[in-house]
Parts: C-alpha cells; structure tokens; sequence
C-alpha cells in the first residue's frame, strides 16, 4: 500500500512552492531575529531531550523526515516518499538526494539507520524521542537512498508519520556524535537552515544562516536559505522582563506573554500578537494511585468534582485560557467531547463523597482526618504558582489540605521516577496525535517521569497498544474515545487547562506562525525595514 504516489507528492511540491515563491520574492533578507524565551534548553541532542524550549532552538538547527503542514497533513522532509505493509510493521522511505549535514557529511540511508538506532540505545537515556518511535525493531539501507524501517508490532501510519515530522526525531549527524559523544548536545550538528554558533547556559543560543540550503520542505513558504541571517535565543524567565523587551526594542519576538502584557500590547498597532491553541495533553495534575491517600477512587473522584477549571479559567486567567476536562486538550484529533460532563463541579457531592470515605472534617484546623491521618497532600507544579494555588484554595473547600511546591522541570521530572516522592504532578505535552495517552498512560513508562499516575492496569495497556496499531484512523478515534472516557472512570488526573500560547512580535516581523500550536517557525520569517 503506497501513502502518496511519487507524481503527486511531485505535484504538490510544486504547487506548494511555486505558490510561496512570490510571497518570497516580497520579503528582504538580513539581520538577526532576537527571541525572548521563558526558559534556557537542557541540552539540543534532539533524541535526548523532552523539553520544549530545546524543541524550540533545535527544529532550526535539524530536519526531519516528513513535515506536518498547517491542515494536519505530512508532507516531505528529508524524506521524498513512503509505503508501507498492511498491518503496519514494515515502512519504507526513499531519501532526498544531495542533502549535507553542517559539517560536510552526507545524509542518506545509512545516516537515517543511525539516527533510528541511536534514539532506542538505552545509553543515551532518551527522554521522548524512544517512546515516539513506537515499537520500533530495525532499520536497514536498502540502498544510498532506501531505508526500510521494521516495527515488532503495527504503528499506525499517522501515528509514525507525526512522531518523525517531530523535532525530536531529526537527523543529526553521525560524525558529530561520532565527535563529541555525550557532548553532542552542546554542539549539535543537523541538515537544517541555521547553523549552531555558541551558548551561553541561561544566557543565549545563537544561530547563523546555512547557505547552501536548498532542500527545503514544501511545508514552508519559500525554497534555497532563509531570510535571517541568524537567530539568538536569549532567555528571560520574569514574565514582565521578557515583556519589557519588546517595548523596549531589545527583542523582536518574545515568546510565551502573560495575561498582562497580552491586554496591554493587543491594543497597540507597533506589536504584533500571534495566539494558538496547543494541542495533545492540556496542563494537568497527576494523581499518583500508588500514594496512600489516592488508592481510594473516591477520594480522587472527590477530587475532581471540587475543582472547577472553568472558574480557574475565567477568574485567574481572564478568560485566556481554555477550559479542559480529560486528557487531551480540546481541539486534538479524536477529542472526546462526552469528558466534558463527567465531573460537574459539585463541591457538596465532593464533601459528601469524602465524608462516605471515611475522612471526617476537624473543626479545629478545617482539615479532614481519618483514624489519626490528616487529609495532607503534596502538588508539584512547574513554576507557574497560580494555578497550584487555586488549586490549594479549592480543595481546602472540601477539607483536603495541599502543600503547594513549585518545583523545576528537572526536579520534577525526578521525583515522579519515584512513588514515594510525590502525590500530585503536574504535566502538559504538546503533541498533535492522541498516541501521547499511550506515552502518558501505559504502565511501561511508570517510573520513567511519564506515566505520573502510575496506574497499572492489562486492560488500558490494551487499549492504547491497540489504538496504536488501528491502520483505520475512524476506528482510532473510536478507540481513543474510549481511552479517554476509560482514563477519566479511573479519576487518574485533575484537568487544569489547555494551554493558549501568547507570542508578541515587533511590526517589522514576517512570516512568523507557530507549529503544533506552540513551536516557532522562523525559516520563512524576514525582517522588514
């Protein structure tokens, strides 16, 4: 079964770039593009990295195999064409040819071999990039430009498709690891339109213009280099600092605005406010069932009729946020919209069901108690303190008693490799398939910093082993309406929000948009005078 024939993929590259080639022609090159980010990377070794900011620096310094376009479809990257068996565990890929990674080496099937085998080698300690390839087995080069690509079980095309079309996933040269070893992630080495320069930790990443580009993917509006000269990431973690930079001319974009500086700057013509809706898992708190307290059902359903995310919503964030209600983020592909009216908020239905649990109100201190153990839970969340202290006063409405800690992505992602370190966590990944419940929610990733609620049940690890599989993608929404549903009966989770991403762009800025709702595009981006 062949996904796309070679004419139209053929066809389609041409009319996609031709189309965008007189926008090109509009644009004007030079100069160096300056954004703000709310966070430095931990490292840009693409297959080591979880996190979003290194997502953010790398898909300029890497390509991948396959691109998802703007309407949910995948088009070519470093690959020109793809086919597949019919249950899905075998994939073949021809390969672009003539493509060159920044230090001189030639991409082709053996390097696409390399990257895939690397990502699995449990010596580089993958954060996310071996749970996105699946159930991945073996790759081989048929030939210079052929790689066949081996699944122990089937993998949805979809599903594929979205995980290679990931930053994550890019070829990365094999000489530079071959170099550098652990170090590569200091000193990365890709195919993509902007070179590695230096970094500074916690200070700034800056890129410089790969000229001999000339391999980009249809997905993007024009072909040969970028417009910008360079790219320099500067990291501000005060919300209102990053702000400042954009009045005071210091940064050209500044990525992730507060509400305040959204109302302020969306009324003056000298900005420009780019807003998305990120999809996959919305910011969430995991309910660790392994904690002693959270083993009861009710107690975590209690939970969640006592929260209101449409309160959080409308009050803390003014409306800037989107309710959520499961564990996809409305808008994804396959949301289930029934999640929505499994937990009403009902704070007398919470009380009563915690009164039927056996935890008792002390009218001295408010708090509930059972045979001597107050009702004392720890909530870890990532910088952000509002939500987690809207949270705390919620659930000291119903007698539950929270130690609120905000915690570092590192620490968190420590302590959840732990049961006994933690009993709420939070969470949030963008990702545009529901293949991240199967990252999220199935029990081999418990104590990997994944699966944070650490529930271990045949019966799910089925469903989403199956959904993953479906080649059908109506049945995967049928399946994956069941998975949601199956998640929110287990009271696993406290929806929080679905994130809306807020960047502010200087008016000379063009050609920026976002990918999955959250990562910048800046291969088309051209700074006016």
């Amino acid at each position: 079964m062949r996904s796309w024939s070679r004419v139209m993929l053929f066809l389609l590259m041409l009319v996609l770039v031709s189309g965008a080639a007189v926008l090109g022609e509009a644009q004007t090159a030079g100069g160096t593009l300056v954004v703000a980010m709310a966070g430095d990377a931990d490292t840009l070794d693409p297959h080591v990295t979880g996190a979003r900011r290194a997502y953010t620096i790398m898909m300029n310094i890497f390509d991948t195999l396959v691109y998802r376009d703007t309407d949910g479809t995948y088009v070519p990257g470093l690959a020109t064409a793809w086919e597949h068996n019919a249950d899905g565990t075998v994939y073949t890929f021809e390969l672009l040819e003539g493509v060159t990674f920044h230090d001189g080496t030639a991409f082709n099937a053996e390097a696409v071999v390399f990257n895939l085998d690397r990502i699995i080698d449990p010596a580089i300690q993958s954060k996310f990039a071996s749970d996105a390839i699946g159930p991945y087995e073996s790759s081989t080069a048929l030939d210079e430009y052929t790689v066949q690509v081996n699944f122990s079980s089937g993998i949805a095309l979809s599903v594929l498709l979205d995980s290679l079309s990931q930053a994550y996933l890019s070829m990365v040269s094999p000489t530079a690891v071959e170099e550098w070893g652990e170090d590569f992630g200091r000193h990365p080495v890709g195919t993509g339109p902007f070179v590695f320069e230096e970094w500074t930790a916690q200070n700034h990443v800056r890129l410089s213009r790969n000229d001999a580009y000339d391999w980009a993917s249809p997905v993007f509006e024009h072909e040969g280099a970028a417009y910008l000269e360079g790219i320099e990431f500067v990291t501000i973690l005060e919300d209102t600092t990053r702000a400042a930079t954009l009045e005071t001319g210091e940064s050209d974009v500044v990525l992730e605005l507060g509400e305040e500086a959204v109302l302020i700057l969306g009324n003056d013509p000298a900005y420009q406010l780019v807003d998305s809706t990120v999809p996959g898992c919305p910011i969430i708190f995991w309910m660790n069932v392994e904690h002693p307290i959270l083993q009861d059902i009710n107690v975590r359903k209690a939970i969640l009729y006592g929260f209101s995310s449409d309160l959080l919503c409308n009050t803390v964030y003014r409306g800037l946020a989107t309710p959520s209600y499961g564990p996809l983020a409305p808008g994804t592909w396959a949301y289930n919209p029934a999640v929505e009216d499994m937990y009403p908020y009902d704070p007398e239905l919470a009380r009563s069901m915690l009164d039927n649990a056996g935890w008792i109100v002390n009218p001295a201190t408010g708090i509930r108690e059972k045979d001597g153990v107050r009702l004392s839970l720890d909530a870890n969340d990532i910088t952000e303190k509002r939500r987690i202290e809207f949270f705390q006063a919620m659930m000291q409405e119903i007698g539950v008693d929270i130690d609120a800690r905000a915690v570092t992505s590192d620490i968190l992602y420590q302590i959840t490799r732990e049961a006994d370190t933690y009993s709420i966590a939070s969470t949030w990944w963008a990702y545009s398939d529901p293949d991240v419940l199967r990252i999220l929610y199935h029990s081999t990733n418990i104590g990997t910093g994944f699966a944070i609620s650490r529930y271990n049940d045949p019966a799910l690890d089925a469903m989403l082993e199956a959904a993953l599989a479906e080649m059908e993608p109506s049945e995967r929404v049928q399946d994956y309406y069941a998975i949601q549903e199956f998640i929110m009966e287990k009271a696993l989770l406290v929806p929080i929000y679905a994130r809306l991403i807020h960047d502010g762009l200087q008016s000379n800025v063009r050609g920026y948009r976002t990918d999955r709702g959250q990562y910048p595009v800046l291969f088309d981006v051209s700074l006016e005078p």
